[in-house]
């Protein structure tokens, strides 16, 4: 089989190209690079420069192949305009290329912040889409814009993770960081709000899963590690990994809101939107927690990685490449 990328440089894009590569079922794994190759620097995989912008290259790039996987997103912008174009415009791009080169199966990479948070209950497929960030929005639009455009004969399937650590990711990482240095900021009391996570190797589970259900229509799926977690227990299990103590500093949401609104400004002056700003600090001080249910179900998708055992092959590989 033959598949093509988009996020291959990126963090979950990056271990998916590794596993396809892997797996002697493909003959052939292509991959969109725009300028720099990171992660797929002296992989063997058959790079097509340009963006998703670049209808030609689309074109070329999904001829003849089996499944594409769409995985490039943007998580953060100061406009809804970047958003939407990198997350809705981008998406219906590949989509439509995708047809119309017949590919028949398309998997596209979503995220919980397009449902919303949850009231108390995992939320599940069922429930309405009520985003309450820019991002979330974004992710939103895009899957509306996909069931808009999806043609009857297309197998599309798209997943919605939580917040997904591991090997090679950025920002959760700063977390780690912290409590590496034996401080450790937790949101609420430690035990609300409550959160789903996800380890990066369960969701290259769930998108190869996803690959082989080739039925036709749009299917919508959660991916989980099976259980919402707390702070309190996700600072525990860090802190037994790096085998350090560290100090809870307990910060009260409207605290979240106002220091965020502050790093945001500052940034400002240097032209740079940090990982902290407004829009992150109000999806951070709410519950999201999601059911995986359906993609047991339906897919066969059972969670390999407890908590503790992503978080010590996270922390174990930052500590080997020197990041921690």
């Amino acid at each position: 089989m033959k598949a093509f990328v988009t996020g291959g440089t990126g963090f979950i894009g990056s271990h998916l190209v590794d596993t396809l590569l892997d797996d002697s079922s493909y003959s052939e794994v292509r991959c969109l690079i725009r300028s720099n190759w990171k992660w797929l620097k002296d992989k063997n995989i058959v790079p097509f420069r340009g963006d998703l912008d670049d209808l030609s290259t689309l074109g070329e790039a999904v001829q003849d192949v089996d499944v594409v996987f769409h995985i490039a997103g943007r998580v953060k912008a100061p406009t809804y305009r970047d958003l939407k174009h990198a997350n809705v415009d981008a998406t219906e791009n590949i989509l439509r290329i995708a047809q119309k080169k017949n590919v028949p199966k398309v998997v596209v990479l979503s995220s919980l912040a397009a449902t919303g948070p949850s009231q108390g209950r995992p939320v599940t497929e069922e429930d309405p889409l009520k985003p309450v960030s820019m991002y979330g929005r974004s992710k939103k639009q895009m899957e509306q814009r996909i069931h808009e455009i999806a043609e009857q004969g297309t197998s599309v399937t798209i997943l919605r993770p939580p917040a997904v650590y591991g090997p090679r990711e950025e920002q959760i990482y700063s977390f780690f960081k912290m409590v590496d240095k034996r401080i450790c900021p937790i949101i609420g009391d430690g035990e609300k709000p409550e959160i789903s996570m996800i380890y990066v190797g369960d969701v290259i589970q769930g998108i190869l899963k996803a690959s082989r259900k080739n039925s036709p229509g749009v299917a919508t799926y959660f991916l989980t590690d099976g259980k919402p977690h707390t702070w309190n227990e996700i600072r525990s299990a860090t802190t037994t990994v790096l085998g350090k103590k560290s100090i809870p500093i307990y910060v009260k949401p409207g605290l979240v809101k106002k220091i965020a609104g502050t790093v945001e400004k500052a940034a400002s002056f240097f032209g740079v939107y940090p990982v902290l700003n407004r829009e992150k600090a109000r999806e951070m001080i709410l519950e999201w927690t999601c059911s995986t249910e359906k993609a047991r179900e339906e897919l066969g998708y059972a969670p390999q990685y407890t908590l503790e055992e992503g978080l010590a092959r996270t922390i174990h590989w930052y500590q080997r490449h020197h990041w921690l």
